[in-house]
């Protein structure tokens, strides 16, 4: 089957990811964005073997690979004496490993280069300004339509509207998004402002009673990455990019090591940003005839287990094998929700899980040790 129209909704990592794939198995793919500008906002994220297996098979992994940061190991630390808990080993063991690259990247620059290449194979495959607002289907194919007044018609449609999926609410009439209880901070420093200590042990996550804070070099060890979270009963505000106060990280972690004082020290003005961290339980189905879900939009991750957009890219890189293999498109989505929907659900289950761990000063299991890194999208049978 080639001769299938497919909407993607969003035109973030995940949305991105799955045109990308489906353009490479031969099919027509027009992305929605609800923005007017096609930007990735955020710091940075962990791109690990399972997912580079499908972006250097997309055709985009080199350009990744030149703008991020190699890791050289990461140190669990305890919060307050800064004793080294856990090694985990650098990027070169999982290279020999896995037959992939574990990378530290910026998330703009990952986005930049998924969307150069999907519109490097139809420049007019993007548009901008079109924030989804519902859908009907029929036995030949599915309209869309979005709030400026457009309406499209497609053969299949892909919800990648993110956590807030409109989607995922007009396919299944969710339940709305919780708070979870925690909160979270998060900067961009630039590493030569940085004391030599932390420079040297780049990649550090300290782990406390109900906190944890995590730093990681990125874009060539030209800045570190900065987040952190915390408990905290309630929380109103919406919005991902509140901007925050150095006093107030200071205080709440006051208690952590020097180097980490140090670190939030640096941060310069207008540079500090706050969230609260919502969730949604896993979808016990995530596909409804010819409309499904991906990444964020089907199964939610918490920032726990490292994984949120490893999980989305997977998914992308699935769904286009999936419509290469099936008859129709009923046939694709049913292939792919029988792939990924087990691991994918399960690796949101316990990411909640490794939040827990680390908020009691323990290292808890990563993502290599319960096997995720042992997949890879491109192979895996379907």
């Amino acid at each position: 089957m080639t001769d299938c129209d497919i909407a993607v909704i969003g035109a973030g990592i995940g949305g991105l990811t799955a045109a990308l794939s489906l353009q490479r198995h031969g099919f027509t793919v027009s992305v929605y964005e609800q923005t007017a500008e096609l930007r990735e906002f955020g710091a940075g994220l962990v791109v690990t073997p399972n997912a580079m297996h499908a972006l250097d098979a997309l055709g985009v992994g080199r350009a990744i690979i030149d703008a991020s940061s190699v890791s050289r190991g990461l140190l669990f630390k305890h919060y307050k004496s800064g004793e080294v808990l856990r090694r985990q080993p650098p990027g070169d063991y999982y290279k020999s490993k896995y037959g992939a690259s574990h990378l530290l990247v910026h998330r703009g620059d990952l986005h930049a280069a998924l969307s150069a290449a999907v519109l490097a194979n139809d420049r007019n495959c993007i548009h901008l300004d079109h924030a989804f607002s519902g859908l009907c289907q029929g036995e030949s194919g599915v309209t869309a339509h979005f709030a400026n007044g457009a309406t499209i018609r497609a053969d299949a449609l892909i919800g990648c509207d993110g956590y807030r999926s409109t989607v995922r609410d007009r396919l299944f009439g969710s339940p709305p998004v919780t708070f979870t209880g925690q909160v979270s901070f998060r900067a961009l420093v630039r590493s030569e402002s940085l004391p030599e200590e932390i420079r040297q042990q780049a990649e550090c996550l300290y782990v406390g009673p109900g906190r944890m804070l995590l730093h990681y070099p990125l874009r060539n060890r030209a800045l570190m990455n900065v987040v952190a979270h915390a408990r905290q009963d309630r929380w109103e505000a919406e919005g991902w990019a509140i901007p925050a106060q150095r006093s107030e990280f200071l205080q709440r972690y006051s208690d952590f090591h020097p180097n980490v004082l140090q670190l939030i020290e640096a941060i310069e003005p207008n540079a500090l940003f706050k969230w609260g961290l919502r969730d949604r339980e896993p979808l016990p189905q995530w596909t409804l005839g010819r409309v499904s879900t991906l990444g964020d939009a089907a199964h939610p991750m918490s920032p726990f287990l490292g994984q949120g957009a490893v999980m989305a890219i997977e998914d992308g890189m699935v769904l286009g094998r999936c419509f290469a293999k099936a008859g129709t498109a009923e046939e694709a989505l049913t292939l792919y929700e029988t792939a990924r929907k087990p691991r994918a659900n399960a690796a949101q289950l316990y990411s909640r899980e490794q939040g827990a761990n680390l908020q009691h000063i323990d290292p808890g299991r990563g993502a290599e040790a319960i096997g995720l890194f042992n997949y890879n999208p491109t192979t895996v049978p379907i």
